[in-house]
């Protein structure tokens, strides 16, 4: 049986993108961004803020914190 390595970065994005949250992006750089999470993958991260779609590197986010907690994630990693 071949064990999966579990990516706790590609599950919490994608419940994010799946539940719509609004969620706030800080940056590296102390700049604050809100919106909704719209794609992602290894290397990026596409936010929508009202009708702007911002193309984030990964590399340059420090925290992203939905205004609401996440259901899926929540019950996926109480007892992680």
């Amino acid at each position: 049986m071949v064990k999966t390595k579990i990516n706790i970065q590609d599950q919490y994005l994608n419940n994010v993108r799946r539940e719509k949250a609004q969620v706030s992006v800080r940056l590296v750089s102390g700049v604050d961004l809100e919106g909704s999470l719209k794609a992602f993958d290894n290397f990026c991260v596409v936010l929508k803020s009202g009708d702007t779609y911002h193309l984030l590197y990964k590399h340059a986010i420090e925290s992203v914190r939905p205004f609401t907690p996440l259901k899926k994630f929540e019950a996926i990693y109480e007892n992680f």
